[in-house]
């Protein structure tokens, strides 16, 4: 229930973070890397910087919790990335005049192939539909599957049992019931029996022997 709005809030507020991470560890790399300082302190200390964003975003990037902290601060670092490049006359009429262009936090500073790619990298990563799906919660059992023997059929033990009808009530003494044919139809006889005759089928009972 509260997974998007802290989604929200958490793309808020990383995303100031990963702008300034990027921005100070590229203007570091650029001219130390540019004049072939490679035993420079500074040099490792923002290949670290750029590390720990890397961390950030695959953790935003794969976070099950919401995506909207992906999909806020993808889509802020890659509108102002590519915004001077459609239109820079409006963004230069916008962004203060203390960030000069070429500097650290300058959407045309030397941070900009790095932004990017880490904006386009969070911005997809939240348009994945399974991203946006609830988790299947703890407590809800997940139905056993049916037993199933060889061959497809259904174990005995699993099969109905068969019905019989009731035996027919209106004759109980007899075990048959004769048929004549009428007019090309065939049709139960009824059952008489002459006076004082024997009957033809006799069914035993508690007082009968045998």
């Amino acid at each position: 229930m509260f997974r998007h709005p802290l989604g929200l809030l958490a793309g808020i507020m990383v995303t100031p973070l990963l702008w300034a991470g990027t921005g100070w560890a590229a203007s570091e790399l650029v001219p130390l890397l540019s004049g072939r300082n490679y035993g420079e302190p500074m040099l490792l200390t923002a290949v670290a910087v750029l590390m720990a964003v890397g961390v950030l975003v695959g953790l935003l990037a794969g976070s099950r919790i919401s995506p909207l902290a992906a999909f806020v601060s993808g889509g802020a670092i890659l509108a102002v990335s590519v915004w001077p490049l459609v239109d820079f006359a409006s963004m230069n009429r916008l962004v203060p005049d203390v960030l000069a262009a070429g500097t650290m936090l300058h959407p045309l500073g030397p941070a900009l192939p790095v932004n990017v790619v880490v904006g386009t990298l969070l911005f997809i990563s939240a348009l994945m539909p399974s991203r946006w799906r609830s988790r299947r919660r703890a407590e809800e059992p997940v139905p056993a599957p049916r037993p199933v023997a060889a061959g497809g059929a259904e174990p005995p033990a699993q099969r109905a049992a068969p019905v019989y009808p009731d035996p027919v009530l209106d004759e109980p003494a007899k075990t048959t019931t004769p048929f004549r044919r009428t007019g090309g139809r065939i049709e139960p006889e009824p059952w008489t029996e002459e006076p004082g005759a024997a009957p033809g089928t006799r069914v035993f009972g508690d007082g009968d022997s045998r």
